[in-house]
């Protein structure tokens, strides 16, 4: 026997995440409801500056409650977005550069129960082209010599894990070889 599942209904839309419940037959022939959120995918870039150093913005963010390590990052929220365009407009907001050369990392998506997707892209030939950044958003961009990126993913400082983890599976990419443009 199959899970046999009900129909969706929707029990929370928010700005961010929508709530949804559904009920489903599990094979032992019990009944259980599914509860899922989803969002927009997300997009985020290890861009490089031709000194080989990584753009990391330093930002407070509210969850956090204070200020944390990040890359530029964002959502796929506006129309007619694809990831690649969501990158490149969401690294002009947050840091005021624009990568010339976008490549793409790999894709993620983090449990069962979340349903959002996460793009992750390597950039390098940094141009500054700013755009201003969304209401609220105060981000400082810094170039960060890749040695001490990769510490900080260790260490803990860059909190962020998907972040820490593109950090730290790129740095093993590079010293095998096995990361081309």
């Amino acid at each position: 026997m199959k899970i046999k599942f009900g129909r969706k209904k929707q029990v929370y839309k928010g700005k961010i995440f929508d709530i949804y419940n559904q009920n489903v037959v599990l094979p032992s022939g019990n009944k259980a409801v599914f509860e899922y959120a989803k969002r927009p995918s997300s997009v985020n870039i290890l861009a490089f500056n031709d000194k080989g150093e990584l753009l990391m913005i330093k930002e407070y963010r509210l969850g956090y409650k204070k200020n944390v390590w990040f890359v530029p990052c964002g959502r796929v929220d506006k129309a007619g977005d694809t990831p690649k365009k969501a990158i490149i407009r969401e690294m002009r907001e947050e840091s005021g550069y624009h990568a010339k050369t976008i490549k793409f990392f790999r894709k993620r998506s983090p449990s069962n129960t979340l349903l959002w997707d996460g793009y992750s892209f390597i950039g390098k030939d940094l141009i500054y082209d700013p755009l201003s950044n969304e209401d609220g958003e105060e981000a400082k961009a810094v170039f960060v010599p890749w040695k001490k990126a990769v510490q900080m993913a260790i260490d803990g400082t860059i909190e962020e894990e998907f972040i820490a983890y593109n950090i730290l599976r790129l740095d093993y990419l590079m010293k095998r070889k096995k990361f081309k443009w």
